[in-house]
């Protein structure tokens, strides 16, 4: 948190540039504030997965630290009535960067002897930040069938995935996916494709509300029994400036060319 202060102080520039320059320390701040640059913090992920058999899991893992700056990754194996499911993920940290990635490896299978259908909702916490976003994102997997075949569907007229910015302990749909009806079957003991779609191309270029507290995915699903699905998915917001900051950077420039001039 930055504390509202004017404390001024002054740099040294070249003699041709002089007198000297005199930068107000909030406003700098402010701006990097509105860029992103903050106190680091590893993203809260929340996963809850939930079957038509009345099996229902949740889980928080702790995020550690990805190959990438601000990237953090999180695994999670959950185990309910009727099912396992196997989250591999990865976040980034908004605070320390104005774009946020969200979304991994997904895996369920049906270890009960009936079609269920699936609800599981995955979260990262985000800082919010910025007047607006652009927003991305996509989805595609693979069906492996049992025996019998497999079967991946929508349930009761429901996309299969969609994406939502939560703002005020609200979440705010961006966009959906696998739109009903939708279908996907194997052949016994085979597989099959679960063809890509994607919004936002080229990933993030669709106007969005400003980031909020958190951005996630919702998978609902039918998945045949015995079957298991593995789905690859990710969410991308990218925040954009408040106007306020982008004025005090054209400000500052404006200023330094006119001494340059002088």
């Amino acid at each position: 948190m930055f504390y509202s202060r004017e404390i001024w102080f002054s740099i040294d520039i070249p003699m041709r540039e002089r007198p000297e320059m005199k930068f107000c320390l909030s406003s700098i701040l402010a701006v990097t504030a509105l860029t992103g640059s903050a106190i680091a913090g590893i993203p809260a992920v929340q996963i809850s997965v939930a079957g038509s058999s009345g099996g229902s899991v949740s889980a928080a893992p702790v995020g550690s630290p990805g190959g990438d700056p601000f990237q953090y990754s999180y695994n999670s194996t959950l185990a309910g009535t009727g099912f396992l499911s196997n989250f591999t993920l990865t976040a980034t940290d908004t605070t320390s960067s104005n774009r946020a990635i969200f979304g991994g490896l997904i895996t369920v299978i049906n270890a009960s002897a009936s079609v269920q259908t699936f609800t599981i909702d995955f979260s990262a916490s985000t800082f919010a930040h910025g007047s607006s976003s652009l927003t991305g994102g996509s989805v595609s997997g693979v069906l492996t069938g049992n025996s019998d075949g497999g079967l991946f569907a929508s349930a009761n007229g429901n996309s299969i995935w969609t994406a939502y910015i939560r703002a005020s302990a609200m979440n705010n749909t961006i966009a959906s996916l696998l739109n009903a009806p939708f279908q996907v079957t194997s052949a016994a003991d085979n597989v099959a494709s679960i063809p890509g779609e994607a919004f936002g191309q080229p990933i993030p270029t669709q106007p969005a509300m400003a980031m909020g507290d958190a951005m996630g995915i919702r998978l609902l699903f039918e998945l045949g029994a015995g079957d298991q699905v593995d789905l690859t998915t990710t969410f991308v917001l990218e925040a954009i400036p408040a106007p306020g900051a982008i004025a005090v950077f054209a400000l500052i420039g404006l200023t330094q060319r006119r001494r340059r001039r002088e």
